[in-house]
C-alpha cells in the first residue's frame, strides 16, 4: 500500500512540473532574453517618439538586429509568444524575472 501511494505522489509531482516547449518555441531562457530584449526595443522607440520627437522610427531594423544578434526570427518568437502567453502563470514569472533584471540594470546606473 505505501508502494503504491508512493508511487502515485510521484507521478502527480513529476505530471506538475513545467513542461518542455515543442521543438519550435524557444526555451523558456531563451524566450526571457530575447522578450526582455524587445521590451528594450519598445522603450526606445518609446523615447525617440516622446522625448527625442523623431518622427520616424526604424522598428523593423531594430527588431531585425535583435532577432540577428539573438539568433531566432521573427516567426519564431511570434510562435513562442503565443505559447506562452496561454501558459498565463508562466508568462506572469517571466516577466516578474524581466522586471527584475530591468530594475536591476536600472539600479547599477551611475547617478
Amino acid at each position: 500500500m505505501r508502494k503504491l501511494l508512493l508511487i502515485c505522489l510521484m507521478a502527480v509531482a513529476c505530471s506538475a512540473s513545467e513542461e518542455a516547449p515543442p521543438p519550435d518555441v524557444l526555451p523558456r531562457d531563451r524566450f526571457k532574453d530575447v522578450l526582455l530584449e524587445a521590451q528594450l526595443i519598445e522603450a526606445r522607440m518609446n523615447h525617440e517618439l516622446v522625448v527625442a520627437h523623431v518622427s520616424t522610427i526604424p522598428a523593423d531594423e531594430y527588431y531585425a538586429e535583435m532577432f540577428e544578434a539573438e539568433g531566432t526570427t521573427k516567426e519564431q518568437f511570434q510562435r513562442s509568444f503565443a505559447y506562452y502567453t496561454e501558459k498565463p502563470e508562466l508568462m506572469k514569472a517571466i516577466y516578474e524575472e524581466i522586471l527584475a533584471e530591468l530594475t536591476r540594470r536600472k539600479d547599477e546606473q551611475p547617478q
